[in-house]
């Protein structure tokens, strides 16, 4: 158990090392394309469906349909190619490409970040053999005065001179504008400086003629040998849409912090409406009454009536399974947004910044931490067992950039699963139907041990089955699995192994690391309807007590399981009336839908009970 959950944390582990990549024009970072170098796309081309009806004037471009995009390779006498064509080929293109890690291809992730709008398809030519070896590249005599990114023009022309003969550029000329939407350098090896040198970024080669059409906008992604979409999908999204870098925004977006290099993080839902992926639902302050939503099923849109091509508020029910898994939290994510700042420069006003739900109250919202903080925190989204309420009242520091008043309220924010729900304007309360919730008590007597090794339980799946209305097969592919923290929320980031969790001496979710607060684990199996439960090695004593939760959803109906977890040196033991029919008198005994149905006698028999399954709570 021990090797399996580290290996899937390491890359994790890892990025810190790394940091963000850049936009640079004319040899310089810039924090967006100035207004002569935006990206742009005459959309009406090449669509494989109609997409949504944005309404609104945004400066990034929007490609639609089957995108030809160029990839050249290059490597070094001192770094020679790490893969062959053919693995570039399906890291790319390759639908569900899974070498290293990896969730699916580059052609994948914007597949699914679009709803199948945008088929980005990469075709791939090389490797060429620079003229220098790559450190001659990344030195610092290689500097121009201020352009420490000479040695990457100068790369890219050699890449560009050494491919005419092969490729025809104006095939990536895809809405035939006279200019190319999409091609990339990726170079051997890693980046080795952030901000000069090769280091990954999306760069201006306008001034380039080949075939016909100007070399527009390029990337530049590096190659270490170990598979990883990250970087290419987020240089992407500066070359061919002309979304900037997200600075002081956290993990919420990929273009923000680097979360996952695997299995980036989702576009964000306003950038997603924005590119007519999914639709707008626009607010006004008249409107009034209950919506119910979908994890990226819509964005919800209030404008500044001052200002209302230029400035608002978004929001939308962001879900941490998927493409969000490596997110802390789940519920309603708040956005503001301004065109008429460009980029993510400065921290106290962005272009694109997240409204913290746990700023109630307080007199700013203002992010001063850089990556890899702020990250992302559970309290940041806005759901029942958080901050269940928006209001201008509610939160001071959230106002109109002009410093008035945005008149948005937003009550009775529900609890996330498969939907969530929020009323607009007044209480609604009245109008949304409770879960139905019943809680599962288990004892479990776990031996101190140093090796993992778990007890296994048995969930009583035809008892929740049919609570939930279910035939007990279905359990697996029908109901939402999370872990549940002290407070109720429900956490859909697992964890542990497959369907389970670690969590701290509190009961709160954490991930596996022996030198963290991870404690005890639960690794539930929906198909047996079984869990195992652990402990970390070295960390417990015999005597304490630690109680952890998951939940199972299935519409408006869940289950909780709780388990009271006791460490002793006594064989496992999950007490059930099956296994011991004398026990402890006074202990008290319960159904499988965790209510109270009485105690053992006092010489300890069982109480006259109707047959079916119970738990005992053994004194």
């Amino acid at each position: 158990m021990q090797r399996k959950i580290f290996s899937f944390c390491l890359p994790f582990l890892l990025i810190p090392s790394f940091l963000f990549a850049d936009i640079i024009w004319q040899g310089k970072r810039v924090e967006a394309w100035p207004d002569n170098a935006r990206p742009t796309f005459n959309s009406t081309r090449n669509v494989l469906r109609k997409a949504y009806n944005v309404q609104i004037n945004s400066p990034y471009a929007k490609p639609k349909g089957k995108i030809y995009s160029l990839t050249l390779l290059v490597d070094f006498s001192d770094v020679p190619a790490p893969v062959s064509i053919d693995d570039v080929k399906d890291w790319l293109n390759k639908e569900g490409f899974n070498k290293d890690g990896c969730n699916g291809s580059v052609r994948d992730y914007y597949l699914d970040v679009s709803n199948g709008q945008l088929d980005l398809t990469n075709e791939v030519f090389g490797w060429y053999r620079a003229k220098y070896p790559k450190s001659w590249y990344e030195s610092a005599d290689r500097f121009e005065g201020d352009n420490k990114y000479k040695a990457s023009e100068i790369l890219m022309q050699e890449v560009f001179e050494y491919f005419d003969s092969q490729v025809d550029f104006s095939r990536y000329d895809n809405d035939k504008d006279g200019s190319t939407e999409a091609i990339n350098i990726v170079y051997a090896g890693s980046g080795q400086t952030w901000g000069q040198g090769l280091w990954p970024h999306s760069g201006w080669s306008g001034n380039i003629i080949k075939d016909g059409v100007a070399l527009g906008h390029h990337q530049m992604t590096d190659m270490p040998g170990k598979f990883s979409i990250y970087v290419f999908v987020h240089e992407s999204g500066h070359m061919i849409f002309g979304w900037p870098d997200l600075y002081w925004y956290g993990d919420y977006c990929t273009m923000g912090n680097r979360a996952n290099d695997l299995n980036p993080v989702a576009i964000n839902d306003f950038y997603r409406a924005d590119q007519g992926w999914i639709p707008f639902v626009d607010i006004t302050p008249d409107d009034a009454g209950l919506e119910t939503t979908k994890p990226g099923e819509v964005c919800y849109r209030y404008k500044n009536p001052a200002r209302p091509d230029k400035e608002g508020f978004v929001w939308s029910y962001v879900r941490n399974t998927g493409r969000d898994k490596v997110l802390k939290g789940s519920g309603l994510l708040m956005q503001h947004y301004d065109f008429s700042i460009k980029g993510n420069s400065n921290a106290d006003k962005l272009g694109l910044r997240i409204v913290h739900a746990n700023s109630q109250g307080k007199s700013s919202d203002a992010v001063t931490d850089q990556w890899p903080n702020p990250g992302s925190e559970a309290l940041a989204f806005f759901n029942s067992e958080t901050y269940s309420e928006f209001s201008d009242a509610k939160y001071p520091a959230i106002r109109w950039y002009d410093g008035s008043a945005t008149g948005l309220k937003i009550t009775n924010i529900g609890t996330p699963g498969e939907t969530i729900s929020f009323c607009l304007g007044e209480d609604c309360s009245s109008t949304i139907t409770e879960p139905e919730m019943q809680t599962i008590a288990f004892q479990v007597n776990l031996p101190e041990n140093n090796n993992y090794t778990p007890v296994t339980v048995d969930l009583n799946g035809s008892d929740i089955a049919n609570f939930l209305g279910l035939e007990p097969s279905d359990i697996e592919s029908q109901v939402t699995f999370y872990g549940e923290e002290p407070n109720g929320t429900l956490n859909s980031r697992t964890t542990g192994e497959n369907t389970g969790h670690w969590f701290d001496a509190n009961g709160n979710i954490t991930d596996w690391n022996p030198n963290g607060t991870s404690i005890v684990f639960s690794n539930v199996d929906l198909s047996t309807m079984t869990t195992k439960i652990g402990h970390m090695p070295y960390k417990v004593s015999a005597g304490e007590t630690y109680v952890i939760k998951q939940a199972l959803v299935y519409g408006n109906k869940q289950v909780s399981l709780e388990f009271t977890v006791t460490i002793d040196g006594k064989e496992s033991v999950v007490s059930k009336f099956k296994k011991s029919k004398r026990g402890n008198p006074g202990s008290p005994i319960f159904n499988v839908l965790g209510k109270p149905v009485g105690v053992r006698n006092a010489n300890g028999t069982l109480p006259d009970l109707p047959k079916g399954s119970y738990v005992e709570i053994a004194k």
